[in-house]
C-alpha cells in the first residue's frame, strides 16, 4: 500500500465523520422546525376554542338582554290588559302576549344551549392550556438538548477539520487530493474503497486482474464502474 493510499484512508476516516456530523447538523434545524410547527398548530387549536367561547358568550349575553326586554314588554302588556275597553282589544293584546311568551320560551332554550356550549368550551380550553403548557415545556427541553448537542458537534467538527488539514499537509499530492475530493463530491461518503474477493467494495462489480496488477505496482487506479479510488488492504 502506497503512502498516498495510507494518507487517503486516514483522510477518508475523518471525512466520513465529518459527513455524518454535517448530515446531523443539517437535519436538526428541520427537526426543531417540525416540533415548532406542531406546537403552533396546537396553539391555533386553542385560539379557535377561545374564539368560539367569546362568540357564544356574546350570543348568550345578547339573547339574555333580548329576553329581559321581551319580559318587560309582557309585564307592561299585562298591565294594559286592565286598561282596554273592548274584548277585541283585550284579545289582540292577549294574543300578542302569548306570541312574545312563545318567543321567550325559544330564547330561554337558546340561552341554555349557549350556556352548555360555554361550559364545554371552558373545560376544553382549560384542558388544552394544560396540554399546551406540557408540550411547550417538552419543546423547550428538546430544543435545549438539540442546541447542546449541536454545540458539541460543532466543536468536534473544528477538531476534525484541524486533523484533516494535518493529514493533507503531511504529504498528499495535490493531484491525488484533487481526484479524491472530486470523487467524494460526486459519490458522497466514500471516495476510496478496498478490493475484496476481486470485487470493488463500492459498487460490488468485479475488478479485472490487470487493475489488481496495477495496484500491486503502486499505481493510483479508479474503479471502471463507479470511479472510486481502489486499494488492496494490507494482510494482517
Amino acid at each position: 500500500m502506497t503512502k498516498d493510499i495510507e494518507n487517503l484512508i486516514a483522510l477518508q476516516k475523518i471525512d466520513s465523520q465529518l459527513f455524518k456530523i454535517k448530515k446531523f447538523l443539517e437535519l436538526k434545524p428541520r427537526e426543531i422546525k417540525a416540533l415548532e410547527e406542531e406546537f403552533s398548530n396546537m396553539s391555533s387549536g386553542l385560539k379557535k376554542l377561545e374564539d368560539d367561547l367569546r362568540h357564544f358568550q356574546v350570543e348568550q349575553k345578547t339573547k339574555e338582554l333580548d329576553l329581559q326586554s321581551k319580559e318587560e314588554t309582557v309585564s307592561k302588556q299585562k298591565t294594559q290588559l286592565f286598561q282596554v275597553k273592548s274584548n277585541k282589544e283585550y284579545n289582540a293584546l292577549q294574543l300578542e302576549i302569548e306570541k312574545i311568551k312563545a318567543d321567550n320560551s325559544v330564547l330561554e332554550e337558546q340561552i341554555i344551549v349557549a350556556f352548555e356550549k360555554i361550559d364545554f368550551l371552558k373545560q376544553a380550553i382549560a384542558h388544552e392550556k394544560e396540554k399546551l403548557a406540557a408540550e411547550e415545556k417538552k419543546l423547550n427541553e428538546t430544543k435545549r438538548n438539540i442546541e447542546l448537542e449541536v454545540r458539541k458537534l460543532k466543536e468536534e467538527l473544528d477538531v476534525l477539520n484541524m486533523q484533516r488539514k494535518q493529514i493533507i499537509e503531511s504529504g498528499i499530492k495535490p493531484a491525488v487530493l484533487s481526484l479524491y475530493e472530486r470523487i467524494l463530491e460526486n459519490r458522497g461518503e466514500l471516495a476510496l474503497v478496498a478490493i475484496k474477493n476481486d470485487a470493488c467494495c463500492g459498487c460490488f462489480m468485479g475488478v479485472r486482474p490487470q487493475v489488481i496488477n496495477e495496484l500491486c505496482l503502486g499505481k493510483l487506479v479508479t474503479c471502471e464502474n463507479c470511479s472510486r479510488i481502489l486499494y488492496i488492504e494490507n494482510e494482517e
